[in-house]
């Protein structure tokens, strides 16, 4: 990670014009950019609103949003379906912002995407802001241009999950954590801090918890105070966090009523989806063949969703542009026995350990999906912008003007060269040597002084990261011209099969209570969204769990409340023990219902069975 110099050792204490003692921290070339950052800020919004109407959906916690919009009690809870049998596997924060969406702009594709792509789009600004205010505003509008041009974050933004909501969240903790680095009385800053990752916590659990080892990092580095205040201020921080992560799993806990089973626990009880079936449930002894095992380079490997082009280059990148950048910074700075800036440096270290330990995560954990990876994409952002302005050597340095590095800044351009070469047409791989040549000059006109060279300096920049980022830029134009998106898994939407279900059972099922007996009630998430009528769940979708038994169901069919069953047509060998339609529920329907999925117009295994009062 580069180390930006820091220009004056970290001034004492003065006086603010409330009477609060402050901190005062370098800040170099302070003048804002604001024309830039809304440049910046506009293109990022271009590759995640553009088209956004487009993107396929995910039915799994589209369903969730439909069944919400439908009461208070949903609302609440996270209900996937709208009796609110079931609830989904984490806190639904980011789903009430959908349902406030869908709410004011109606159902519809954009409406429950839009949250996620204004929250990677806000992102942008405010990580500027973040970097300006440890090391100056270009390494900051570099930040958000790398941010803003990253393709795993326009995926993610474009996808009906909640990851850029989370990474948004944990930006606002380190903005905040900056913020008390440079205060005296600064425990207030950082206990809000705590609050942002509580809520981040709340949108995407553990997840959100991979920047807190950076956070705690930064501030004992660069916080004001003993090592005892510093411990006191982390503790109270540690307090806000657990108290805002916790607080909607205590409430849900202390609720009176029945609640929802949480899908993906084995107990039902939300605990047991956040902390097993979300935390250690996710260890490597089931890896995923479709996704990428566990391993030490699965980052960039093409494996999962080729994560060598989605995220491969910009973590290569990163650390390119962030370890040449340190090494600059030691051997040139750090050598004239001055002191560097408190904060700049504390920044850098943070953001090193805030990489190193979400790669390790992510090498390690059972499945990998693109979208976990906008917990780190924020680090590798920063990096590649102070990486590229301590390069370029656009900061002052003791009051004097810095000089670029060019063997360090070429060495890191053809590293980012030769591994991103490979990925892409001839085309871009020889523009982007174009630009190594390009950056390569820029940086001799600096050596020239005179009045053109701080503009040769900023030309510097912008061709380094032009060279960085041109793989990246590629594949983020690539990814919204083609509606891609990071929502696949659970509960894909079959539109053919959901229209002929729908169509058959409507006209037959008017008035009674349960659309449907469903086997594995996620399969039929689609059916929810059109049709938002209550289903009667025979399990949790994930697990063989009986939510209803035989004797229940019979019941159910005697009281007229249900007519048909949907279960899949499958053996029950001892290998398939332990799957949804081997459950003795599903096994009855298959035994005593009619089959009429000719009828309906089916096909797969899933087959439709008309339940009369008279077999129960």
């Amino acid at each position: 990670m580069g180390v930006m110099p820091g220009g004056v050792d970290v001034a004492a204490p003065s006086a603010a014009p409330d009477g609060i003692a402050t901190r005062t921290v370098p800040i170099l070339l302070r003048r804002p950019i604001p024309w830039a950052v809304g440049a910046v800020t506009v293109l990022a919004a271009v590759l995640r609103l553009v088209g956004l109407g487009d993107v396929a959906p995910n039915a799994f916690y589209d369903a969730a949003v439909r069944s919400m919009s439908m009461s208070w009690h949903n609302f609440f809870f996270g209900a996937f379906d709208p009796h609110a049998f079931l609830s989904i596997d984490k806190p639904p924060l980011d789903l009430w912002l959908q349902v406030l969406s869908v709410k004011l702009f109606g159902w519809g594709s954009f409406a429950l995407k839009l949250p996620e792509a204004l929250a990677g789009t806000l992102a942008v600004p405010l990580l500027y802001d973040t970097v300006r205010r440890a090391a100056g505003p270009p390494a900051g509008l570099a930040a958000a241009a790398a941010l803003a041009l990253s393709p795993e974050s326009v995926l993610t933004s474009r996808s009906d999950t909640m990851d850029s909501v989370m990474m948004l969240l944990v930006i606002a903790a380190l903005w905040l954590t900056i913020r008390a680095c440079a205060e005296v009385r600064s425990r207030r800053s950082l206990v809000l801090a705590g609050v942002a990752l509580g809520l981040a916590f709340n949108v995407k659990l553990l997840e959100a918890m991979l920047a807190v080892p950076a956070l705690v990092v930064l501030y004992s580095l660069a916080g004001d105070g003993s090592a005892r205040r510093k411990l006191a201020d982390l503790a109270w921080a540690g307090a806000a966090f657990v108290g805002v992560g916790l607080s909607w799993a205590v409430l849900v806990t202390l609720a009176p009523g029945s609640h929802p089973w949480s899908v993906g626990s084995s107990d039902g009880s939300v605990w047991n989806a956040i902390f097993v079936f979300n935390g250690v449930g996710r260890a490597p002894s089931a890896a995923s063949t479709t996704t990428g095992g566990p391993g030490l380079l699965r980052l960039l490997e093409p494996s999962g969703w080729h994560f060598n082009q989605l995220f491969g280059s910009v973590l290569v990148a990163a650390l390119a542009l962030g370890v040449a950048g340190a090494a600059v910074s030691v051997l040139r700075e750090w050598t004239e026995s001055a002191r560097a800036a408190v904060l700049p440096r504390a920044l850098a270290i943070s953001i090193a350990v805030w990489i190193a330990v979400a790669v390790l995560v992510f090498d390690a954990v059972a499945t990998m999906h693109t979208r976990y990876m906008e917990a780190l994409s924020p680090a590798l952002a920063v990096a590649i912008g102070y990486g590229a302005v301590t390069l370029a050597g656009l900061y002052e340095w003791r009051g004097r003007p810095g000089m670029p590095a060019v063997p360090a800044m070429v060495a890191a351009l053809i590293v980012i060269c030769l591994y991103a070469g490979g990925l892409y047409p001839d085309s871009i791989a020889t523009g982007a040597l174009a630009l190594v040549i390009a950056a390569v000059g820029a940086a001799r006109l600096v050596r020239t002084g005179g009045a053109g060279a701080q503009a040769a300096r900023w030309l510097t920049v912008i061709l380094i990261l032009a060279c960085a980022l041109a793989f990246p830029v590629h594949e983020s134009v690539l990814l919204a011209r083609q509606h891609a998106n990071d929502s696949g898994g659970l509960a894909a939407d079959n539109r053919a099969q959901t229209n002929a279900l729908s169509d058959y059972l409507s006209p037959r099922t008017a008035g009674v209570r349960y659309e449907l007996a469903v086997d594995n009630p996620l399969l039929v998430a689609p059916l929810i969204i059109r049709d938002q009528r209550a289903i009667l769940p025979l399990t949790p979708g994930f697990g063989t769990h009986q939510l209803f038994s035989v004797a229940a169901l019979r019941a159910a069919i005697a009281a007229g409340q249900v007519r048909y069953g949907l279960v899949t047509d499958r053996s029950c060998s001892a290998n398939a023990s332990g799957k949804a339609y081997c459950t003795p529920a599903a096994l009855w329907i298959r035994r005593h219902g009619v089959d009429v999925t000719r009828g309906a117009h089916l096909s797969g295994r899933s087959h439709l069975y008309l339940l009369s009062a008279g077999s129960a």
